[in-house]
């Protein structure tokens, strides 16, 4: 076959393309999934008894912003890394990363400030269940979002989606779970979202094979 018949019958069975949203308006689409998701959790398994006198304390306000910070800054990177050339700067990478390196730093902190460090801690595997539980639908919206796109950096975007949605369940669970020990937290909390990111980064070759369809 010539080159101009080639060009001739590929143009002739070509489907229209639309084009994806930008990343930002992606990204606020997800955001609100992830918040339907988070609610859905907290009434699925109901809030803690002392959340009245929770809320004021430091310490859990310090875990839930870095928690909200990592799950939104984590998937909107992941989203802009989704589409070629559209991340100009390490910085879309380093900022997730440098917020949930800063919570791992206070969550390890807080653990050797423990008179018992992570002896005794119990039933921290309830929470990961559930952290990954709650984080499970974001964690398949977004999977979907990336593969509708063109992800080079994989790795890179497989473990910040997964550790997006991740946080997503631990910001949920510190409304849910009444035990505030420090190792519990630790392995519980956030174990869920360290874990899961080291997996959507060996398992981003796989995960997200490009679906274009729209």
């Amino acid at each position: 076959m010539k080159t101009e018949d080639l060009i001739a019958d590929l143009a002739s069975r070509a489907t229209p393309v639309r084009p994806l949203p930008a990343p930002s308006v992606r990204a606020l689409a997800w955001l609100a999934v992830a918040c339907a998701s988070g609610v859905a959790g907290v009434l699925l398994f109901g809030t803690r008894p002392d959340l009245d006198s929770l809320v004021t304390r430091q310490d859990f306000l310090l875990t839930s912003a870095l928690a909200l910070a990592t799950a939104g800054l984590s998937a909107a990177a992941a989203l802009v890394l989704a589409v070629p050339g559209a991340e100009r700067s390490a910085l879309v990478r380093g900022i997730p990363l440098a917020v949930l390196g800063m919570w791992t730093l206070t969550a390890f902190m807080t653990v050797l400030q423990a008179s018992h460090g992570l002896s005794g801690v119990s039933d921290w595997y309830v929470c990961a269940i559930r952290v990954a539980a709650i984080g499970l639908v974001p964690a398949i919206v977004l999977v979907s979002m990336l593969r509708r796109a063109a992800p080079l950096r994989r790795e890179w975007t497989g473990a910040l989606a997964l550790a997006g949605a991740a946080s997503v369940g631990t910001l949920a669970i510190q409304f849910i779970c009444p035990v505030d020990d420090a190792g519990h937290a630790l392995l519980g909390h956030l174990g869920p979202v360290l874990a899961l990111a080291a997996a959507g980064g060996a398992a981003a070759t796989r995960l997200l094979i490009p679906n274009p369809r729209t």
